[in-house]
């Protein structure tokens, strides 16, 4: 039995095979506009073309930051407004971040952001957290790493799910749909 995910790549190295063998035999770009080879700047640009329900998983293991906030966070807020813009239905997109890793304290409450910091100013993460949750937005955070680090969970930021096992998780996302995504 052939594995579901060779199929594309078998589908497309025949294609590159026969667009070798007979030019005439090539595959063109499924965008029919006009395009200039000769003039760069009046290249088309790839819009949406998936009109289903969106479903993605970021992973997030890196302790990345941008804009004085969680990089993936910001990323997931920057994605949902994208769609939005795009005029995709709310009720058609999934999103979803599993959090790990050493972007673990990015989840924290003010008061445990504190004490792991030894800082006095909170989480810089706290409003977007409470935000992505009012946009539909799902963050979740590994209960091992949690039990690991020594973390009550009420230490965790409440606007956070608990996932059993971050990798298991992701995995288990990845085999209803999602599209993957790492930070």
């Amino acid at each position: 039995m052939m594995n579901k995910f060779f199929s594309p790549a078998i589908a497309s190295l025949a294609v590159l095979a026969l667009s070798i063998a007979s030019p005439a035999l090539a595959v063109s770009p499924t965008d029919n506009s006009s395009r200039s080879d000769s003039d760069p700047a009046n290249r088309p640009v790839i819009g949406l073309q998936y009109e289903g329900p969106i479903k993605v998983v970021y992973q997030c293991t890196r302790d990345e930051w941008k804009e004085g906030v969680s990089k993936p966070l910001l990323y997931l807020k920057k994605l949902r407004g994208y769609y939005e813009k795009q005029g995709v239905d709310p009720e058609q997109l999934d999103l979803r971040a599993v959090f790990h890793g050493d972007a673990s304290t990015h989840i924290l409450t003010d008061e445990a952001w504190n004490r792991v910091k030894n800082t006095d100013t909170g989480n810089p993460n706290t409003e977007l957290l409470s935000e992505l949750k009012q946009m539909g937005v799902h963050v979740e955070f590994c209960d091992s790493r949690r039990q690991k680090e020594g973390w009550a969970k009420a230490e965790i930021h409440p606007d956070v799910l608990l996932a059993a096992a971050a990798f298991a998780r992701v995995i288990d996302l990845q085999h209803q749909g999602y599209a993957y995504i790492r930070f």
